[in-house]
């Protein structure tokens, strides 16, 4: 990894506000591309193209998987740009480019399941390397730990905004009284042409004093103290937790009022948008805001599961599922930046971007997982069947307990074991630059 001893931009308060504008304009229309295809995708493959259940589940295992495998090896392909603002910023242009122009070929109308996995596929390998470089900026961004929850907090502010629009939109996408033909193309053309406006954007800050840098040679580096702890975190809020929201879409309603799929998955996404903004700013561990949080999505998933899925409580029970959901999420990106971070003021050493696709690519093998779930449950789920529900229920509430273990330790926990453990009272002082290590 490159090495870089400090973990500010150096940018004015000014220039900070507006970079913090662009990244917040650019993880929007990411998150537009990724809501569009993780909500949509399935509906349109399984109630759209006609394909069957298992070759529905199939389709999101074989595609997710071939995604944490790109990841990986973006990840690889990309480690000397680690640290540098400049190459990052350039990559996420280029990758974001190409990924407006895959989800525009996404939804042609018509498609075998061969060509449909060949063009997910596809837009799976822009979306890796535009993902990668665009997660990275969440901890190489801040100027401080200030900022840096700022940070978080936009990210996830606007990633439910990013879901809620994307839910809005199903209401002309989903249901029978939809039409099948033209929607979904002229979606993801506007979505494309987002993704290459705020990409352009951010390459304003390209040739920045304050962006460029000289890289240090490629080496294997340690990897940040407790990250292993929030993988399994991370893969069990991405996997089990999130079965209910790629369900909802396939409720049969009439209307709002009768429940629609449309309708709950609006009201599961909207919830998704207020639970980050109930958070405070981080304050010592996230045990407690963690078990409430998941206490609420677990109990409202399940009141959902063993209710009628129709009427204004179906529809309160997701809304509640959905700010459990966000308030975890939450959480969870903020202390995979503190994790980042520190790791950076204590070793010299930057990973954001090889932590970052560790990460996505823990998220969708465990997304792999669920497609292979959804393939078994999703005719029991759409008849209603008991087995069905109470097997949803078990999921999201193991995925849960699950996501619960992980976070309780916290990783400031972690983060002070290690500096016991190594150099005392060291482990949080900035590191001195290292030989032919990139300086600010």
């Amino acid at each position: 990894m490159a090495l870089l001893p400090r973990t500010d931009t150096g940018f004015s308060a000014s220039k900070r506000a507006a970079l913090r504008s662009a990244y917040g304009a650019g993880h929007f229309a990411k998150s537009l591309a990724w809501s569009l295809t993780d909500l949509l995708i399935a509906y349109y493959a399984n109630m759209r193209l006609g394909l069957s259940a298992a070759d529905t589940g199939l389709l999101i295992a074989l595609s997710t998987v071939q995604g944490a495998a790109i990841d990986v090896g973006a990840a690889y392909l990309l480690r000397r740009a680690e640290g540098l603002l400049s190459h990052i910023l350039v990559i996420q242009f280029v990758a974001g480019l190409a990924t407006a122009a895959m989800l525009l070929l996404l939804f042609r109308p018509g498609e075998s399941f061969a060509a449909l996995l060949v063009t997910l596929g596809g837009f799976r390998i822009a979306y890796a390397f535009y993902d990668v470089s665009q997660n990275a900026l969440v901890s190489l961004l801040p100027e401080d730990e200030a900022e840096a929850d700022l940070y978080v907090v936009i990210r996830q502010t606007l990633s439910g905004l990013a879901r809620l629009a994307v839910a809005g939109l199903a209401f002309l996408l989903l249901g029978r009284h939809a039409l099948a033909i033209g929607r979904e193309s002229i979606v993801a053309g506007a979505i494309g042409l987002s993704i290459a406006a705020t990409a352009g954007w951010m390459l304003r800050w390209k040739n920045s004093p304050d962006a460029t840098g000289t890289p240090a040679p490629a080496r294997t580096r340690s990897t940040p103290v407790g990250l292993a702890r929030l993988l399994l975190a991370g893969a069990a809020l991405a996997g089990p937790e999130a079965m209910a929201m790629r369900m909802v879409p396939f409720v049969e309603g009439d209307d709002l009022g009768g429940a629609s799929g449309a309708g709950l998955l609006f009201a599961l996404v909207l919830g998704t948008a207020i639970g980050p903004l109930m958070l405070r700013r981080a304050q010592g561990e996230p045990r407690r805001p963690a078990m409430a949080f998941t206490a609420l999505a677990v109990a409202a998933a399940i009141a959902f599961l063993a209710g009628s899925r129709t009427g204004p409580a179906a529809l309160w029970a997701c809304f509640a599922h959905g700010v459990g959901i966000g308030g975890m999420m939450t959480l969870f990106w903020r202390e995979m930046s503190v994790a980042i971070r520190s790791h950076a003021r204590r070793t010299g050493e930057r990973t954001d971007m090889f932590a970052f696709a560790l990460l996505t690519a823990t998220i969708k093998l465990s997304g792999a997982l669920c497609g292979g779930a959804l393939a078994l449950l999703l005719d029991g789920f759409k008849a209603g069947a008991p087995a069905a529900m109470a097997a949803l229920a078990i999921i999201i509430a193991a995925g849960g307990l699950v996501f619960l273990l992980a976070m309780a330790p916290g990783y400031r926990n972690d983060a002070r074991s290690a500096a016991r453990a190594g150099s005392g009272n060291e482990g949080f002082r900035r590191a001195t630059p290292p030989p032919r290590s990139r300086t600010t």
